[in-house]
């Protein structure tokens, strides 16, 4: 993959403030059954990597992760690996700690003598060995957060809401350096969104790592994790096979929506759609039984989220994104046909014969027909999947992407913007852009997230004279 020139200016700039700074190399909480489920969900999207040591000392490579299984038996089914180079067939299991296998009875069921991996985040100081129900010892490897890119690990949080160090520098620097930091800081940040992407495509294939991708854009920031873990449980090679009904209703019964509504609160429509749904849906129920528990159902966040927001909604346009997949696809599959007017377009055509006109499955139909992806969802998916995926590919679309205007905002950014330049009129200049925006919180990431000491001793002000 070709670097960006303005992502290794910054990248040395970044690395020369952070110099002897080590990463926190544990995730806390992930003990927790509902953690256990983002473990598993990194793992099958590709975000720990394909190659791993094991606890042994032998190379492990992932060819195949396999299938998430809906029912008994092994996380993993059908995978395929190597082992100090020798290819072997199986299943894989994953757990919080490694004496799980025992406590879970996994030792001696014989659901679980194909398990050729056993992945697990902690351990007692003893190594613990994993044995399967033929007394067969099974290859262990530990993981950690110190295998995961930088934007798979867990959120800092938000820095103080008030004016920085970093202020008075940069207020005294010309308009073309601080610009310049801060398209630097924009390419680094896409060169790691390739690098995420690229990881997923390694694992699952171009085409799953893009649908994947889109999916989790529609979650927004709060639903982003349910949003990867249906992306992962119902691939687009399986939905892709089957009827845009049967397609809906394992969408929207695998996310738990459909159990949790009952008919007679619903109005008319309503009532007609989810008869459609339920009648797909005892067909596929049963052989989704293990996802339906409360520990292994997604986790929705519903507090304070808009209507046009709602992951219902969010969901419907999902299952309307799948009903043109070829067309919403193509452009993406092949740098050659990209044509962003084009891409803009084919979301913009989307429409539902339910979810055009309604907001969530209790809702009354709305006024007046909705957009089924609106303008800034586009624009994260363009900043968040097509320029990241296609750069690589064709890196005179760098010119393009310094092109699109500023639409996102949230409170992450108001706060790099008030952090570096506070209410300066200049301010405003350095906002205007989608990628001043993507370099921004690259740069309120980097050294205001990072830094403890609220703001007193963070190196990047006396650092920024570096900067020409």
């Amino acid at each position: 993959m070709t670097s960006l020139p303005l992502a290794d200016r910054y990248s040395r700039f970044r690395d020369s403030v952070f110099s002897g700074l080590e990463e926190n190399a544990t995730l806390p909480g992930l003990q927790l059954p509902q953690a256990e489920l983002e473990v598993q969900s990194l793992w099958f999207a590709g975000a720990f990597g394909t190659e791993f040591t094991t606890t042994s000392g032998q190379k492990v490579v992932i060819s195949d992760f396999g299938i998430w299984n809906s029912g008994a038996g092994p996380d993993f089914t059908g995978c395929s690996i190597e082992i100090n180079g020798v290819r072997i067939k199986g299943d894989i299991e994953l757990d919080p700690d490694a004496r799980d296998w025992e406590r879970h009875g996994h030792g001696g069921n014989p659901d679980y003598s194909r398990v050729v991996l056993h992945l697990f985040v902690g351990s007692p100081e003893q190594h613990f060995f994993t044995r399967n129900s033929e007394h067969q010892e099974v290859p262990q490897v530990q993981l950690s957060a110190a295998m995961l890119p930088q934007e798979s690990k867990p959120n800092l949080g938000l820095a103080a809401a008030r004016l920085g160090r970093c202020a008075t520098p940069l207020s005294q620097m010309s308009n073309e350096r601080v610009q310049s930091i801060i398209e630097s800081a924009a390419q680094y940040r896409l060169e790691r969104k390739t690098l995420r992407l690229h990881r997923s495509i390694k694992a699952q294939g171009r085409e799953q790592a893009i649908f994947q991708a889109l999916a989790q854009t529609l979650g927004y920031r709060n639903n982003t994790q349910p949003f990867l873990l249906l992306s992962l449980r119902l691939p687009i090679k399986k939905l892709k096979k089957i009827r845009q009904t049967e397609r809906e209703a394992l969408l929207f019964g695998v996310s738990g929506f459909l159990e949790s509504v009952r008919f007679e609160d619903t109005e008319p429509e309503t009532r007609t759609y989810l008869r459609q749904l339920w009648q797909e849906w005892w067909r596929q129920r049963d052989g989704c039984r293990r996802w339906l528990i409360q520990e292994q159902r997604p986790t929705w966040k519903l507090a304070a989220t808009r209507p046009g927001n709602h992951p219902q909604r969010r969901l419907g346009a999902l299952t309307a994104m799948l009903g043109h997949w070829e067309q919403v696809s193509s452009s993406l599959m092949d740098a050659g046909r990209w044509s962003q007017t084009a891409w803009r377009e084919s979301l913009a055509a989307l429409d539902h014969d339910f979810w055009s006109n309604h907001y969530t499955l209790l809702a009354e139909p709305a006024k007046k027909p909705l957009a089924m992806i609106g303008e800034t969802r586009v624009q994260e998916m363009l900043a968040n999947v097509a320029y990241p995926l296609l750069m690589p590919e064709r890196t005179r679309l760098w010119a393009e992407y310094l092109e699109l205007p500023a639409l996102l905002d949230n409170q992450k950014l108001r706060r790099a913007v008030l952090r570096l330049f506070g209410n300066t009129p200049n301010a405003a200049e350095y906002q205007k852009k989608l990628h001043q925006q993507q370099g921004l919180l690259q740069l309120y990431e980097d050294f205001c997230l990072e830094d403890d000491s609220a703001c007193a001793d963070c190196p990047f002000p006396e650092r920024l004279k570096e900067w020409t």
